[in-house]
């Protein structure tokens, strides 16, 4: 049989307990998973704030740099290349030393017709000159 008293004590100080410990302080906001707290991820480039998909015109205004993601503190884009294919299917493009996109590359996207694929590639490198592979982000011309 159980004791009474100990059965009193027992409740007595786990409900002293519930009033005793501190709270978490919340924001109210809800935690992030924890994937987002590993530092780099997948790197990926981002076009309007897109990793692939339609570009309307309006978006297409708005860019002037193209963005990385999941990278390593200190990744910057040593060579950008906006591609396209030409009416016989070769690799048309333009090259830059930056993320900035350069009025050529501006221009030859604008002067797509709707529903033309083009592809964006770059070379990253972190901090200390190390090379770090991107996968090559492929858009569609919405005009």
């Amino acid at each position: 049989m159980v004791n009474p008293l100990t059965m009193f004590t027992s409740i007595t100080l786990l409900a002293l307990n519930l009033f005793i410990t501190p709270l978490p302080a919340t924001t109210g906001a809800l935690p992030e998973p924890a994937v987002a707290l590993r530092p780099g991820g997948p790197p990926s480039i981002r076009i309007a704030g897109k990793g692939s998909g339609d570009i309307s015109a309006a978006e297409w205004d708005r860019v002037k740099e193209v963005d990385l993601v999941g990278c390593v503190a200190g990744a910057h884009i040593v060579d950008l290349h906006v591609c396209i294919k030409d009416c016989k299917g070769k690799d048309a493009g333009y090259r830059t030393k930056s993320a900035t996109l350069t009025d050529g590359m501006r221009g030859m996207i604008k002067n797509l017709p709707q529903g033309t694929p083009f592809t964006v590639t770059v070379t990253v490198n972190d901090a200390n000159g190390k090379a770090w592979e991107v996968p090559p982000a492929h858009f569609i011309w919405k005009g």
